[in-house]
């Protein structure tokens, strides 16, 4: 209700009339937010969660689905990086090698992306060098998965799409709990379902409990998967609170020295060992002229799958250009490293997955006692205009 209180200080000294808004037309107001924005990308929320649940062990799944590509038979020595290189762009003459996952254990396979990072993968066995197979990323399960996860199959305009529905996700989490709070204090009764009431006030329980239960995961995914679509954003604000000043930009090479013979990759990975002692996880390969070759690595204490301290080399002469240690980063640059291992749930190892996996079916949840709730009021509301004619 809007409530009539009296001004006496306006310039006449004669009393005004304003209206104030009481807490019961707050409420409406924000329970129309909750309300409208739940079914607006509530179908979307629930993709982007069972999508996400099923991505949170995407490599298990694919190592148990694809043996023959993701496994090798452990021998005495690997496969250089550079004959498996040299092998690929042989045998796939017209593709650009892209990225190479190193093996990260005794059985992986080298991993070739060719093209881009979500084009056509070729698997080497590390320990013979000889390709295993190839896939397009869109013809497997989990990998058309990820795709629709990460960009809905439509690129750029997916991944805003879905940038902004996770903004929309942080804003119905914060109206739901405001929803939420009790009036009269009694917080416990939030969080209990009364499974032997009527079946409509059990409908309402559910979605009450399940959302105070997920709020605070909710959140952190929105936040989180919000930092992977709009990073450039996400890291200038983090610096900005935190007073950290940016990470320093990727060095160039010189194409002056393209006549020059081309280091071996071999090489370049026992410089990078030397220069950071840790796992090497991927193998950045340049694209244009001016790009360096990127070394990435992963300390042991880090929480990221691949690690964020990176070697940066000249393409052309081999030389190191740029160390980037992420234990030596600035406070901002952890915080932001911290986000991605946070929302596939790797922070705490398996238990933390698992929990993730649940959280992603929490939208299904919330999304289906909420559309009940909202269509009872709506054939209520149907009900009673046509008593009234």
């Amino acid at each position: 209700m809007i409530e009539d209180v009296y001004r006496t200080d306006s310039p006449s000294g004669i009393e005004t009339r304003l209206p104030e808004i009481s807490a019961v037309t707050v409420r409406k107001i924000v329970s129309k937010l909750h309300l409208y924005t739940g079914l607006a990308i509530g179908l979307l929320l629930i993709l982007s969660g069972l999508t996400g649940s099923v991505l949170v062990f995407r490599e298990e799944v694919e190592a148990l689905v694809y043996p023959e590509l993701m496994k090798s038979v452990p021998r005495d020595e690997r496969a250089s990086l550079q004959t498996v290189l040299e092998a690929v762009q042989h045998a796939y003459p017209e593709d650009k090698p892209f990225f190479i996952r190193m093996p990260r254990t005794p059985e992986q396979t080298y991993l070739v992306k060719m093209n881009s990072a979500h084009d056509l993968f070729v698997y080497v066995d590390s320990y013979n060098g000889m390709i295993l197979g190839e896939h397009r990323q869109e013809d497997t399960f989990t990998g058309w998965i990820s795709l629709l996860h990460t960009e809905l199959l439509s690129g750029d305009r997916g991944e805003i799409i879905l940038g902004v529905s996770a903004l929309l996700l942080i804003g119905m989490s914060i109206t739901g709990l405001i929803l939420w709070w009790p009036r009269k204090g009694k917080f416990l009764s939030g969080f209990k379902i009364q499974w032997a009431a009527h079946w409509k006030r059990m409908n309402f329980d559910i979605h009450r409990a399940s959302g105070i239960y997920t709020v605070v995961f909710l959140l952190l995914t929105a936040f989180t998967g919000t930092s992977l679509v709009f990073n450039k954003t996400v890291i200038n604000l983090i610096n900005a609170i935190t007073q950290s000043p940016p990470r320093a930009a990727p060095p160039l090479s010189d194409p002056h020295q393209a006549w020059m013979p081309r280091p071996a990759l071999d090489m370049m990975l026992h410089q990078a060992d030397y220069m950071l002692s840790a796992t090497t996880t991927w193998v950045n390969l340049p694209q244009k002229p001016g790009a360096p070759l990127v070394i990435r690595k992963k300390f042991v204490q880090e929480f990221h799958p691949n690690g964020r301290s990176f070697v940066y080399f000249d393409q052309y002469s081999g030389k190191v250009l740029q160390v980037e240690n992420v234990l030596m980063a600035s406070l901002g640059t952890r915080i932001f490293n911290t986000l991605y291992p946070i929302h596939i749930g790797a922070i705490g190892g398996t238990p933390t997955r698992l929990l993730q996996v649940i959280i992603g079916l929490s939208p299904l949840i919330l999304f289906t006692t909420g559309y009940v709730m909202w269509w009872n009021r709506r054939k209520a509301k149907r009900y009673h205009s046509r008593l009234i004619k």
